[in-house]
């Protein structure tokens, strides 16, 4: 702790005192009911912060209209019936001795709203510009009336808050969604009457709101703002435009600040994915705290103590909003208290966090096996010690290996390869992927540390089993890359897979075809292309996807930053095009029903998916022997499925 001493100092918002600086924000786990009810699950996803360790924690965004609710998933707080979910969920973050704040918005002009809605209560906006989430429904632009109708839902919300026993409430006027934030933006502001106009004029109804919390909650009752530093949108709001923002939310009774950055439609700058900079809003957090009197927090890819550190020594902020990183690892706080900061499960930046949420399914982690498995993921100590032999050494080998040995049993691991890692240690290859190994780096460390035996350059067989004698046999053993024949035997000679191109074992040429565009091949081309082409030394990349976009079961912010440096680096993007025909030195090909052909191209990457090696299941399946099948041996996915399968077969051993 003595290298962290700013980190774990107390602070005292208003009346409330924090024991340390580390706050959890809002992060929405979907695992509420369709009418906003709270849940167990929610409950113990909050326990599991405060129990870890930070100091604040930020109940993740309440909807405060029943009839606008932004989706399904999300909680409500618009109705006194919900206040008794709402006390379990602050009684659980209490329970530690965490502060605890609740989140609320109104949905404005993205709700979910059905198109027969018989109340006809639509979108609403401060004026008639479309959310780019939901471009069909143009929203009504508000009138003063409705405004004042909505106001009073935040002052009913805010005493529902702190009837439920919240220590605070925090107001969402950030990223240009929500409907504050779409009067803040200029947008979405195009107003003419006295809500609209300039930035005063934008924050008219904003301050508004706050007035009348502050009037409702009485003076002690800390009140935070949560926006975004700048939009990064061409006539977006500034960071200077936020530094005033920030003195009139400051004069109208606001406490603290959460500083965050960008709109929806920015993604990267909302969650940012591995590649983008570490704590990237603590210099804007800087000059806002520098405008105020009050606290200032931020957030944003704060992932290891000594960055959240070094934020609050530099003064840039007063305090750490940690996210994903408290995702990964709830125990976060109380490790580097411990000084235990090499046994930190770190986040990985995949963002998989969010878009497991935006596929309809509880928030998980690609390296937390436990989140959004809250209430049946007790590792306990096994009855019986069984010998276990795990074929496969990637991530759900290695996550097997390391739940299987908390529980007690004498684990092996078996790796065909001189080194552990699988697909994991490819995937960390490309370009803004650093933080992957990372992740693989510790999942290694830990077998090591729980003894573990790692025997390395050994495919196991029937026979190995035979010979090795185990209880249970874990087939990890993951999956391979398509080629197909017409591909492999083709007139082109240099052919190479995309996991080839990526570890290095095959040579590369400079005028490279990648077929495939989804996630791997994109990555591929990216790597194969470190600069424009056209620049000396560079090389000429091509994607041929079949389909009519690239990556198109990608909704993550990191596809966001991938599309952009193949531009940047003027890589060619074939859509719609299928290859008929190899060439000595390119291809025939169909698109928009026309043939095309590609000449000149020296070397073709295979990027065309992944098959199952599950063969040595397939052995052993009816052998007598218990055997386990997990990861892409059982269906090709992604890290987080295999890291969670791996855990749960290891539970259930």
């Amino acid at each position: 702790m003595n290298d962290f001493k700013n980190l774990f100092s107390p602070i005292t918002i208003n009346k409330m005192t924090v024991k340390n600086r580390i706050f959890a924000p809002p992060m929405g786990t979907n695992r509420c009911t369709p009418k906003g009810e709270s849940s167990v699950e929610m409950e113990e996803c909050l326990r599991d912060l405060s129990r870890g360790g930070a100091g604040l924690v930020v109940i993740e965004i309440a909807d405060i209209d029943s009839k606008r609710r932004y989706d399904e998933h999300v909680l409500g707080i618009f109705d006194d019936s919900l206040i008794p979910g709402w006390k379990k969920l602050v009684a659980a973050i209490h329970e530690n001795g965490a502060k605890a704040i609740a989140q609320v918005i109104h949905a404005g002009n993205i709700p979910l709203v059905d198109a027969d809605d018989p109340e006809d209560t639509g979108t609403v906006s401060a004026s008639t510009v479309p959310h780019a989430y939901n471009p069909s429904r143009i929203p009504r632009e508000m009138t003063v009336d409705e405004m004042m109708e909505v106001k009073a839902l935040y002052v009913a919300a805010a005493r529902r808050v702190k009837e439920a026993g919240c220590d605070g409430i925090e107001v969402h006027c950030a990223h240009n969604h929500g409907l504050l934030a779409t009067f803040v933006s200029p947008l979405h502001n195009k107003r003419t009457d006295e809500y609209g106009g300039n930035l005063v004029g934008r924050m008219k109804f904003p301050l508004e709101i706050i007035r009348a919390i502050r009037e409702q909650s009485g003076p002690d009752f800390p009140i935070s703002v949560r926006i975004s530093a700048c939009e990064m949108e061409d006539g977006g709001c500034t960071i200077d435009d936020t530094c005033l923002m920030a003195k009139l939310f400051e004069e109208a009774g606001v406490d603290f600040f959460d500083i965050s950055n960008g709109t929806l439609t920015k993604s990267q700058f909302v969650i940012p994915p591995t590649g983008m900079p570490l704590a990237l809003n603590a210099d804007y957090a800087q000059k806002i705290k520098q405008a105020v009197s009050v606290p200032v927090g931020c957030v944003g890819r704060i992932k290891d103590p000594w960055t959240a550190e070094e934020i609050i020594r530099l003064g840039k902020a007063d305090m750490v909003f940690i996210g994903r990183a408290l995702l990964s690892d709830p125990e976060f706080p109380n490790k580097v208290m411990a000084g235990q900061v090499d046994d930190i499960r770190p986040c990985i930046g995949c963002t998989e966090c969010v878009t497991s949420a935006m596929y309809g399914g509880p928030t998980t982690c690609s390296m937390n096996s436990a989140l959004g498995h809250e209430c049946d993921n007790e590792i306990g100590v096994c009855k019986t010690k069984k010998k276990i032999l795990i074929a496969g050494g990637g991530p759900g080998g290695l996550e097997a290996a390391r739940v299987a040995a908390l529980r007690g049993h004498e684990v092996t691991i078996m790796e065909k390869a001189a080194k552990l890692g699988g697909q994991f240690a490819i995937a960390a290859i490309p370009p803004a992927k650093q933080d992957l190994a990372a992740g693989l780096q510790y999942q290694i460390r830990e077998v090591k540390r729980l003894g573990v035996n790692l025997i390395m350059g050994k495919e196991v067989t029937a026979q190995v089993v035979k010979e090795f004698s185990p209880d249970v046999v874990i087939a990890a053993t993951g999956g391979k890359e398509i080629m197909p024949e017409w591909l492999m035997k083709g007139a082109h000679k240099n052919v190479c897979t995309a996991w080839e191109a990526l570890a290095g074992v095959e040579n590369i040429g400079r005028n490279i075809l990648v077929i495939g565009g989804g996630q791997v091949g994109c990555e591929t081309a990216d790597y194969l292309a470190p600069h424009n082409y056209r620049n000396l030394g560079g090389r000429k990349v091509t994607i041929i996807e079949m389909q009519d976009n690239i990556m198109v079961d990608d909704y993550s912010p990191n596809r966001n930053m991938l599309v952009d440096r193949l531009n940047r680096k003027n890589v060619a993007i074939i859509t719609g095009g299928k290859v008929e025909t190899v060439l000595e030195d390119g291809i025939e090909y169909v698109a928009d029903g026309a043939k095309h052909v590609l000449k000149g191209i020296d070397t073709i990457v295979a990027a065309m998916g992944t098959i199952s090696e599950n063969s040595l299941y397939e052995e052993l399946k009816d052998s007598g022997i218990q055997v386990c099948l997990i990861g892409d041996a059982q269906q090709p996915r992604k890290i987080m499925q295999a890291v969670y399968e791996g855990a749960q077969a290891a539970r259930q051993i």
